[in-house]
């Protein structure tokens, strides 16, 4: 018989091998097989060791690895297969299938309602354990890689680094269903910094989401088509963003205060594109747009709407017009640019029952000023109005003045 350890070595197992094996007292002996032997919980003390050739414990799977109710799954090449684990029972009787689990290397699915899986890190393990790795690693509980490296064109393949669905099923009335929730927890009080456009992270600081461009590369990298993309599929949002009352840090939706909802850099705007076509691109013009160009807070503007008021202001909130607002108005005020010859001015929009009249206001102890040509100072006053009697109510009461020709006024 050959010495113990001297047997040829396999290249690989079947799970059917045949292994003697003791109890823990080493009295009861029994056969069992790999299989059985893999199936039963198995627990290893770590090594202190990350790299293999440094001694790092690593247990590797080639092919597929599925953990709780996901081995229920026959993973049989066919979708048609009878479905036996709960997420592709659900996806079985919708339009598009059971596709998740015949999808995937590996998955984990709860088997009582519990977390599927759970992944952390921590900096400080990171910082101590920086001699053994050979340098100093960004703490990341997840980190997934979709890479679009099919050049055929076209072709239907598409890379996702994430992807999630929140499913509500009829009757669920109670609780809402979310897709994701990121919750940003501070327990370490106000940074000692601020956040802003020109420089958006401080020290101490906790944010929600950070979206960036160009995952760091140094080169061979180009600009990004857009952060966020709302897309009918083949459902629509009823509202795109929606920040709660209380959310901002600076009031609640129902007092004095003041929350910055976005904040944005100079020469940063918001554009609404036409659906006109151009280019064979649709939406490639832009219609509207609304930005600021301001360089110096102090020669800053605001606009605010109060109750029945839009006002405009100065840097600091003082108002430099407003627009009073009138439920059910019956006619309006257009301002309106000239061109060519035809002058700006204002005009009134009458409405049903309206009145036509243009009002001009000045308050106690003003007066209308306006700048205009003079001619023929000191001239005699026409007997007659050639161009008739311009109508004008000041402080209520009725007045005409009469309007003289050119040739009446000396040209």
């Amino acid at each position: 018989m050959p010495a113990f350890n001297s047997y040829p070595r396999l290249v690989s197992v079947s799970g059917d091998e045949v292994l003697v094996v003791a109890d823990a007292s080493g009295v009861q002996t029994l056969n069992v097989t790999l299989s059985d032997v893999a199936g039963a919980p198995a627990i290893s003390a770590p090594s202190g060791a990350f790299y293999a050739d440094e001694g790092g414990k690593i247990d590797r799977r080639g092919d597929r690895l599925f953990v709780g109710a996901a081995s229920e799954y026959p993973a049989e090449r066919s979708r048609d297969v009878t479905p036996q684990d709960w997420l592709s029972t659900l996806m079985a009787g919708t339009s598009i299938g059971p596709w998740a689990m015949q999808n995937a290397q590996s998955a984990s699915l709860a088997r009582y309602g519990t977390s599927g899986f759970v992944a952390g890190s921590r900096t400080s393990d990171a910082r101590t354990a920086s001699a053994m790795l050979g340098y100093v690693p960004s703490s990341i509980g997840i980190a997934s890689w979709g890479v679009a490296d099919e050049t055929a064109n076209p072709t239907t393949v598409t890379a996702y680094a994430f992807y999630g669905e929140g499913w509500r099923l009829a009757g669920v009335d109670y609780q809402p269903t979310f897709c994701m929730e990121l919750e940003a927890v501070n327990f370490g009080g106000g940074a000692p910094g601020s956040s802003t456009p020109y420089h958006p992270n401080c020290g101490g600081g906790t944010y929600g989401i950070q979206l960036g461009a160009g995952g760091g590369q140094t080169s061979g990298t180009a600009d990004a088509e857009a952060g966020i993309v709302f897309v009918n599929n083949p459902d629509a949002f009823r509202t795109g963003i929606i920040f709660g009352a209380d959310a901002l840090s600076g009031t609640d939706g129902t007092d004095a205060g003041y929350g910055a909802a976005i904040s944005m850099a100079r020469n940063h705007g918001i554009q609404w594109q036409t659906p006109e076509t151009e280019q064979n691109v649709q939406g490639i013009r832009t219609g509207a747009m609304v930005y600021s160009t301001v360089s110096s807070a102090d020669a800053g503007s605001r606009i605010q709407f109060l109750d029945n008021v839009l006002a405009v202001e100065d840097a600091q909130g003082n108002a430099v017009f407003t627009v009073g607002i009138n439920e059910n108005p019956t006619n309006t005020l257009q301002v309106q640019a000239g061109t060519g010859q035809q002058a700006a001015g204002l005009y009134v929009q009458a409405g049903a029952e309206g009145s036509a009249n243009l009002g001009l206001y000045p308050a106690a102890g003003g007066a209308l000023q306006m700048s205009s040509p003079v001619s023929n100072a000191g001239g005699a006053i026409a007997g007659t109005a050639g161009g008739g009697f311009l109508h004008i109510n000041i402080n209520g009461s009725e007045f005409r003045i009469p309007l003289l020709l050119p040739t009446q006024a000396g040209g």
